[in-house]
């Protein structure tokens, strides 16, 4: 007959706790975290950065040369596909600069 092994499940008090647990403990998370993170932050800045210029999507996509409908696609972190050739078009459209920094990992 075998030993049944019996585990201790332990529940995290929070999301937040969970995630900084599994961030932690998991390489293939963190990596997926990261590239979450870093498409949230770039549609938030398009989007933030077009609303405090005032323009609409319409007008910045004819600024950009581009469709108010690619400009809804780029403000949206579902859609993880941003050239640089597009975002430099963006900036340009946006009278902002782009500021890549790569930060070596610990």
């Amino acid at each position: 007959m075998k030993k049944r092994i019996e585990r201790k499940i332990i529940i995290p008090e929070s999301i937040s706790q969970h995630i900084e647990e599994e961030y932690r403990k998991s390489k293939t998370f963190r990596r997926a975290y990261d590239e979450e993170v870093l498409k949230l932050e770039i549609c938030y800045k398009i989007a933030r950065l077009r609303k405090s210029r005032h323009l609409t999507q319409q007008e910045l996509a004819i600024k950009a040369h581009t469709t108010q409908q690619n400009i809804s696609r780029l403000e949206n972190p579902e859609n993880s596909k941003i050239s640089l050739h597009t975002l430099a078009r963006l900036a340009v459209a946006l009278k902002a600069r782009i500021n890549i920094d790569l930060v070596p990992q610990e």
